[in-house]
């Protein structure tokens, strides 16, 4: 890891806005900061436009998280795989990414990554639905940012 890279997660463990993508390297950080938001029962409201119905909003408040997790595996035929998903009270959502770096997301076809904006508390999540067409999602603890 660059030292670019150090204090760039340094930023995002530390609760500070940060931008950047999904990636094996981050895959803790941003799961451990998705936990410090919305874990130890935060009411948090999730935003889902999708761009398949028109990215009309889809808006589900007072959601509660029950686990939030991160793992990285190979799948099989060897390709690497990183999942973050996340159980509410409404159902489940998740982020993936198969890039190792902040470099090698940049490079990949915009189908292939996860953009993230942590901002003002919130989280702001642009990525791809595994059949194609492009979801744009908010995350923002209820009552104030944590």
């Amino acid at each position: 890891m660059s030292e670019y890279n150090l204090n760039d997660y340094r930023r995002l463990a530390e609760g500070c806005n940060w931008f950047g993508f999904l990636t094996f390297d981050n895959l803790d950080l941003v799961a451990d900061r998705i936990r410090s938001m919305i874990g130890d029962g935060q009411p948090y409201t999730w935003v889902a436009a999708n761009e398949m119905f028109g990215l009309r909003p889809e808006v589900r408040g007072g959601q509660v998280a029950t686990s939030i997790r991160a793992e990285q595996r190979t799948l099989d035929g060897g390709a690497e795989y990183g999942h973050l998903m996340v159980v509410d009270t409404y159902g489940v959502w998740g982020l993936h990414t198969t890039a190792a770096t902040q470099d090698e997301a940049a490079v990949k076809d915009g189908r292939g990554r996860t953009y993230l904006l942590f901002e003002r508390g919130q989280l702001v999540a642009e990525h791809f639905a595994p059949a194609g067409h492009r979801l744009c999602w908010v995350i923002a603890p209820e009552g104030g940012a944590r």
